[in-house]
């Protein structure tokens, strides 16, 4: 594994999430030395160029032909994909436009009965929806909005549409779901299967493709290493208690009627040690808690010893504890992968899977913390302006999308974040408050800002990304590094206009002692993660990360409002089809 050679970045705004240059890396912070990812950290030699010996396409992408007419102008291609419009002028010309998913824009092709080979065929597919394989002369087109045409010399029709009546049996396109007409993006989401054929959803895909891509890039560049953390877990990372649980005590057969769950019974007395009956004593006689060993059985509940596993297990809600344990020695690390909240929440900001991104690096620090966070944010808002450029352009004239997007994304990366404290952005929106602006929640010191509060520093006060530091404790999570004052912890969000909230982190409390006592804080047994506090107690490091919804730096890239509409397959409390 090595960096990608080093090449100029594209400033042309019409490239369409290609990956096949890398864009110039983003401006680091002021608090670190800058330095190039491209000149790169160099793992095991040099990458290998991807040559083909066996996989040749047997068509040519639209995306290539519509960036480089000049190279084909004149030449006969082979193109494959979806038609978005089928017009019959005549019985002897038919117009189809033609779209493969490669780039927003349709290639017009334009059959002729005299010209073009199996021409009925175009003439019979259904419509909308259609898929065919034509090869033809491309041509420079003489109608107003598009540069090139195809010349159809052979027509293949590969799927017709059968949507002509409720069977799917008569060819035809009163039936079918995306039609040509415009759609509601409620509608798209219940035909979820078809609605990457909408340009929407494909240049959300696009985007997201893209995204995903370029943080594999920052952080490969950057010397980390990818861990794949488990799914399945019996730890809580947020201690949350919003997971879905894994089980297998259900059976196999969901119709089969009374299935019996395992449940304990009354348990008998636990008859104590003299050692044990001392330890007790003394500790009372210090007025200290006495614990219980081993696990709570609580009579009547479910006997997960039974289950697959041995106990409860559950879907993961965080990579985190797990890609640390990697941390603490392999010194710089990530993970990327789907997580799972069951919080029956039917907002546009949640969702019940979605992907995290999560990065751990050792012997740092919480400013290490933020400047790797903000130069990952600008790098991804960066790589989408210089490669996503049509795909911008397209949200930014949508109904849907948001006007000025492309402007919004260029302010992120033209200026450092602003930093304050949690306790002097609450400071600002009290003044706010007093002054009538008015809030659904009112700030106060303590309280974990809803959104409206996020919003209004980033997009009123500052006008830009922020970063808070320094919260409070009771509203963080265990796993948080304390502060000297005891009452906040080292931690940080990064706040941004239109989403709010993106990145949570912090650094990590690697104090064994102080690590069990915020645990039982927070109620959680530290024998639960037994594991997590050994990194602790053999060659602990300060260390430090952060999390970033991957849903939500779409939504932040794209302009789009509704989270299910930036995931292929939105999952929602009441929602799981597909």
């Amino acid at each position: 594994l090595s960096p990608s050679s080093s090449s100029s970045s594209s400033s042309s705004s019409s490239s369409s999430s290609g990956v096949a240059t890398a864009p110039a890396t983003a401006p680091t912070s002021a608090a670190a030395p800058t330095t190039s990812s491209t000149s790169g950290v160099s793992l095991n030699g040099t990458a290998p160029p991807v040559t083909n010996s066996l996989y040749k396409r047997n068509r040519i992408r639209i995306k290539e032909i519509l960036s480089d007419p000049q190279t084909y102008i004149g030449t006969t291609v082979t193109v494959a994909g979806w038609t978005r419009t089928v017009r019959k002028a005549s019985g002897k010309l038919v117009f189809l436009e033609l779209n493969d998913g490669s780039c927003g824009t349709s290639l017009q092709c334009i059959c002729e009965s005299s010209t073009a080979e199996n021409f009925d065929d175009s003439k019979k597919s259904g419509g909308t929806g259609s898929s065919f394989q034509l090869v033809g002369t491309v041509r420079e087109s003489p109608a107003a909005g598009q540069a090139l045409e195809l010349s159809v010399t052979n027509v293949k029709l590969l799927g017709a549409v059968y949507g002509g009546d409720p069977d799917g049996k008569t060819v035809g396109g009163f039936m079918y779901p995306m039609s040509k007409k415009g759609h509601t993006l409620e509608h798209m989401r219940e035909s979820a299967h078809l609605r990457p054929r909408s340009g929407l959803h494909a240049a959300a895909m696009r985007v997201r493709h893209a995204m995903a891509y370029a943080t594999h890039k920052f952080f490969h560049d950057n010397g980390f290493l990818y861990i794949h953390t488990p799914i399945i877990t019996c730890a809580d990372c947020e201690g949350a208690g919003e997971q879905f649980g894994i089980t297998t005590l259900l059976g196999a057969d969901h119709h089969k009627p009374g299935v019996e769950i395992p449940l304990y019974g009354p348990q008998e007395e636990k008859k104590l040690s003299k050692k044990e009956m001392k330890r007790r004593a003394k500790l009372e006689a210090q007025g200290k808690a006495v614990e219980e060993e081993g696990e709570t059985i609580v009579e009547g509940a479910v006997d997960y010893t039974k289950d697959f596993f041995g106990k409860r297990a559950n879907l993961t809600v965080s990579g985190q504890l797990n890609v640390e344990t990697h941390a603490c020695a392999l010194s710089d690390v990530y993970t990327f992968g789907p997580t799972f909240r069951a919080e029956n929440s039917h907002t546009g900001r949640h969702l019940s899977e979605f992907w995290m991104i999560e990065p751990e690096i050792a012997f740092a620090d919480l400013e290490d913390d933020i400047n790797l966070a903000e130069d990952y944010l600008k790098y991804c808002v960066r790589y989408a302006l210089e490669m996503c450029g049509e795909d911008l352009e397209f949200f930014e004239n949508s109904p849907y999308g948001e006007k000025g997007l492309r402007e919004r994304l260029k302010n992120v990366i033209e200026s450092p974040f602003k930093r304050l404290t949690y306790t002097e952005a609450i400071k600002l929106l009290e003044k706010a408050y007093e002054d009538g602006v008015e809030f659904e929640v009112k700030p106060e010191w303590g309280i974990d800002l809803p959104s409206e509060h996020e919003r209004y520093l980033c997009e009123k006060v500052f006008c830009k990304p922020v970063v808070l530091t320094n919260y409070p404790k009771d509203i963080k999570a265990f796993y948080m590094k304390l502060d000297d004052d005891g009452k906040t912890v080292s931690a940080a969000d990064i706040l941004v206009p239109k989403i709010g909230e993106i990145i949570g982190g912090s650094q990590r409390e690697h104090r064994t002692d102080v690590l069990v006592k915020r645990c039982k804080e927070m109620g959680l047994d530290p024998k639960a993660i037994w594991w997590y506090v050994d990194l602790r107690k053999y060659g602990t490091v300060p260390h430090a990360g952060f999390g970033l919804g991957f849903e939500r730096l779409i939504l932040f890239v794209t302009g789009l409002d509704n989270i299910r509409d930036v995931i292929p397959f939105p999952r929602w409390a009441g929602n799981a089809e597909f």
